[in-house]
């Protein structure tokens, strides 16, 4: 098992959990705001969500690269 693959896996996935939580928020707020006229945030909320996609993808395809590599 490599640890340095695990090691950058684990970071992509700290990203992945970061862009989750701060899509969530802009979201919520985004949708509160548009009865004020505001649609700010909610496009900031729709355009971190292929964020979270990417993320995802990069860190499980590490770590499980990490572990099922072939030596």
């Amino acid at each position: 098992m490599d640890k340095e693959k695990l090691i950058k896996g684990a970071m992509w996935l700290s990203g992945f959990s970061l862009s989750i939580m701060l899509s969530a928020m802009s979201l919520f707020a985004g949708f509160n705001n548009i009865r004020f006229g505001s649609y700010t945030m909610l496009i900031i909320g729709l355009l971190l969500i292929p964020a979270i996609f990417f993320f995802a993808y990069k860190g499980f395809g590490l770590i499980l690269n990490a572990i099922f590599e072939k030596e």
